[in-house]
């Protein structure tokens, strides 16, 4: 008995390891909604973790059907696809499968349009204007 209350006790100090998360996607270039005064040359989906390359597959389908050239490159906790050089005006979907680090399936969708002519959003200065030091 007295083993029995020694091992209940270290199981109870120690505890049990934490439920891992599977890792998301953070980020996609382009973005989700994002409207493109130019069509893009690839789809970059970076992740929490490093993807696994079994089952990584990343469609992209627009007005004229599939877009998607050759297999994605895993680079790190990247995923980039490849699109073919003719990519029309349109809208377009992103259909994403990954095998997370931990060995889990995980996937999403979204969708991005290319408008040729339209304005690229305003950039964002990384550094403040100097003022002129220029009296008149």
């Amino acid at each position: 008995m007295a083993l029995l209350a020694v091992l209940t006790t270290v199981v109870l100090a120690v505890g049990t390891a934490p439920a891992q998360a599977h890792d998301g996607l953070v980020r996609s270039t382009p973005a989700a909604g994002a409207a493109l005064p130019a069509a893009p040359t690839a789809v970059e989906l970076d992740f929490s973790g490093a993807p696994l390359p079994l089952g990584t597959q990343v469609l992209v389908t627009g007005p004229g059907g599939t877009v998607s050239a050759g297999a994605p490159e895993i680079r790190g906790t990247s995923v980039l696809q490849s699109l073919s050089a003719d990519v029309p005006a349109g809208s377009y979907t992103v259909q994403w499968r990954s095998t997370s680090s931990d060995g889990h399936p995980v996937e999403g969708t979204y969708g991005f349009t290319v408008t040729p002519g339209a304005a690229p959003a305003a950039a964002v200065p990384t550094q403040p204007v100097a003022a002129s030091a220029d009296p008149g």
